[in-house]
């Protein structure tokens, strides 16, 4: 069974890592597809930071919001996350007031049994004029021991994630798509044909 603590010693031994390639491409991929005049950002479920650190290195105003306290501890004890304010929640019990321009949800959805509910909160921080960016793991058929291990729910495939949006109000999506496609033919080798457990140490230095 996975537990909040396994998954907060995760994320606090990533907290040691200057570089995360799937991350830095992701805050990449992300940075030159909106807006590029820096505003209000919010992330919601910081984890290993790097993504929140990559934004506010780029002049955006940041903020954060974890369930974990004691990552949060380790947050304020990092000189490069100085700055950011960060705040303890479960976005499944949050309300936001409208007043991000941007909110990044990247790797979170799929931990959350109740992802209805979380994307109705998500999109009450959402400013009118904003975005509200998802992240999550495709494909459902690649759904399997990794997942578990990671404590996911689900992957989402494109349909999946419009009906998950639909009862949202004022809302339009602009852009859909896969990244990382790199990714997918180690990941369903190992995962599916092998049955044998992924070394992903190359992402990190």
């Amino acid at each position: 069974m996975i537990t909040p603590s396994f998954l907060e010693k995760q994320q606090e031994q990533l907290l040691n890592k200057d570089y995360d390639v799937r991350i830095s491409n992701l805050a990449a991929f992300i940075h030159h597809k909106i807006n590029k005049i820096p505003g209000k950002i919010l992330d919601i479920g910081v984890g290993n930071a790097l993504l929140i650190k990559y934004f506010n290195n780029q002049g955006y105003k940041t903020s954060g919001i974890e369930l974990s306290q004691r990552l949060i501890n380790d947050y304020k004890k990092q000189k490069a996350l100085r700055g950011i304010n960060f705040k303890k929640g479960d976005i499944t019990k949050l309300q936001g007031d409208a007043e991000y321009d941007y909110v990044l949800c990247c790797d979170v959805l799929e931990h959350i049994k109740d992802d209805k509910k979380a994307i109705k909160n998500l999109w009450s921080f959402v400013k009118i004029g904003g975005v509200l960016i998802i992240s999550v793991p495709a494909h459902p058929h690649l759904f399997g021991e990794r997942d578990k291990m990671l404590g996911h729910h689900r992957r989402y495939n494109k349909q999946q994630l419009i009906n998950l949006t639909s009862n949202l109000n004022s809302y339009k999506i602009s852009m859909l798509t896969y990244w990382n496609i790199f990714g997918y033919f180690p990941y369903y080798f190992f995962e599916k044909i092998l049955h044998k457990k992924i070394n992903d140490n190359f992402r990190y230095k």
